[in-house]
């Protein structure tokens, strides 16, 4: 008998708490951060909405009188309008200029080594290749080898082949 008391009980108490009110009240900071993340997705270009300001006293506490101190008769504030700023010309980056460095020849073997990766061809560049032992240090001239010659990479001394 006492098992379904305690079930009837947790359902009533799980009924409470969910239907116990809204989830992001002012109350509520976590729901306000979510609240707010949803409505920057949803509404990326619209702004935040603005924060309180609230007046502590010495003590800490809100004073209810200095809240009530603003004149009653006084018209509203007009909003002010701030000057949008000018946009600026966007400027175009400097090209960095890439070093390149020539490939030397690797004399023939009398097995070639099919296991050596092969050079990146750069875009727009006929003759240029990136190493792949190191793709960042720059381009490596490869006019003068026909498609297929292992050469020796400039940058890490490490054969590959030429696309």
């Amino acid at each position: 008998m006492e098992f379904p008391v305690k079930k009837i009980i947790l359902i009533l108490s799980l009924t409470v708490f969910l239907a116990g009110g809204h989830p992001a009240t002012a109350g509520n900071p976590i729901g306000d951060f979510f609240k707010r993340l949803g409505d920057s997705i949803a509404h990326p270009k619209s702004t935040p909405a603005p924060r309180r300001k609230l007046q502590k006293s010495a003590t800490g506490k809100k004073r209810a009188d200095s809240l009530s101190t603003a004149p009653q008769d006084a018209p509203p504030a007009a909003p002010s309008v701030q000057p949008s700023p000018t946009p600026t010309p966007m400027r175009q980056p400097m090209p960095v200029p890439q070093l390149v460095r020539a490939a030397d020849g690797v004399p023939p073997s009398k097995r070639p080594r099919r296991d050596l990766p092969y050079g990146i061809p750069v875009p727009n560049k006929a003759g240029f290749v990136t190493s792949p032992y190191a793709p960042k240090a720059g381009f490596v001239d490869v006019r003068n080898f026909p498609g297929g010659t292992e050469v020796k990479d400039p940058y890490t001394g490490k054969t590959f082949l030429t696309p």
